[in-house]
């Protein structure tokens, strides 16, 4: 069973998600910074630019929303429009944002405003089957559904209830949003405790130093489920996660055999930097390139998904000059990929040696 740390200081919440004796994930909010990506809001159009079929879109922050919609719709100057905050706010610009509205539940993932039905590409065979049919069945007319990685081995009755969760909250945020005027935050989607519960179960265990949490949690799951901790020791210090939670906001990490890679997020992209360090072999070069490139791989996908790292990717690694080699290592990514329960794609390696990958953050 999971267990889940969590504590609040300084205006930061912080939850450890431990599976077994691994750190399986991080998640955090400042109260200062809130993250933006999932909200929906009710905007009123601004300005347009014709040329890129977008328009800016204020939704009550001191940046606009940049919306890009298809050439299709039509808008004015002043119009109130319903939009999902899909990029969150970096530097200068303002968050991105789109007419498609989805809804994340913890098996499902409901389409308002697209018929479309899809289901996980990790989920094979005759479950895959299974659960496209019960999508179909189940969905209302003219939205849509995806099944998410988390429902394969579930129950109809389990697929239902979530799903109709998700169908309950869109009708309440349509109520809201008839009712307010624009800008309007209709829907808040980085509540961390609601995310925690939607991504990894209620039925995990959880712990908890900070009063105000273990009261919330109260109401969320059962009481049965939560311990408060009351040690001398600090709860991320007592619970052996210390180590992890000070790496993820590290720019440089080791690697085991003397290695290390540079980690630095700027506003397009996050860069990825690998190189040998210290580490000189006890073989031939060749061979000691794709250690160092192969333990790079997997401390750089552990990373992305602790740190919650979404979009572009770029990593830089050590060039081989071995096409088999690099074969290895582009196999060793797409298998450390598909455990990610975040849409991770390893896209290629370029011409220079670069690999690109993609995740939903």
């Amino acid at each position: 069973m999971r267990k889940i740390i969590l504590s609040h200081r300084l205006g930061e919440t912080r939850a450890v998600v431990v599976a077994g004796s691994q750190v399986e994930a991080i998640r955090f909010a400042r109260e200062d910074s809130p993250r933006l990506v999932g909200n929906i809001y009710k905007g009123r159009v601004k300005n347009f630019l014709p040329g890129m079929q977008a328009a800016f879109v204020d939704i009550g922050r001191e940046k606009n929303s940049f919306l890009q919609f298809n050439a299709k719709k039509k808008f004015s100057v002043g119009q109130s429009v319903l939009i999902q905050i899909d990029k969150d706010e970096t530097g200068a610009k303002g968050a991105r944002s789109t007419l498609n509205i989805s809804l994340a539940g913890r098996l499902a993932i409901y389409l308002p405003t697209l018929g479309y039905v899809g289901v996980s590409n990790k989920i094979r065979g005759e479950a895959r089957e299974r659960l496209h049919a019960l999508a179909k069945k189940i969905r209302p007319k003219n939205a849509g559904i995806i099944i998410r990685t988390a429902a394969e081995e579930c129950s109809e009755e389990e697929l239902i209830d979530d799903f109709n969760a998700l169908v309950e909250l869109w009708n309440e945020i349509e109520i809201r949003c008839a009712k307010c005027k624009p800008p309007a935050l209709l829907y808040d989607a980085n509540d961390l405790l609601e995310k925690i519960l939607r991504d990894f179960g209620a039925d995990s265990e959880f712990v908890t130093d900070n009063l105000k949490i273990f009261r919330r949690l109260k109401d969320l799951v059962d009481e049965k489920q939560i311990d408060f901790y009351e040690g001398t020791a600090p709860i991320f210090e007592a619970f052996g996660v210390n180590e992890e939670l000070e790496k993820i906001n590290r720019r440089e990490l080791d690697l085991p055999s003397g290695g290390r890679i540079v980690i630095d997020k700027t506003e397009a992209l996050t860069a990825v930097d690998v190189n040998t360090g210290k580490f000189i072999g006890d073989t031939n070069l060749d061979e000691t390139v794709l250690k160092t490139n192969l333990e790079a791989a997997e401390l750089i996908l552990k990373q992305l998904r602790l740190r919650d790292l979404g979009g572009i990717i770029i990593v830089d690694f050590i060039d081989m000059n071995s096409e088999a080699h690099k074969k290895i290592l582009m196999d060793c990514l797409r298998e450390l990929a598909a455990l990610d329960s975040s849409k991770t794609k390893i896209i290629d390696m370029t011409p220079l040696g670069l690999v690109e990958i993609t995740r939903q953050g």
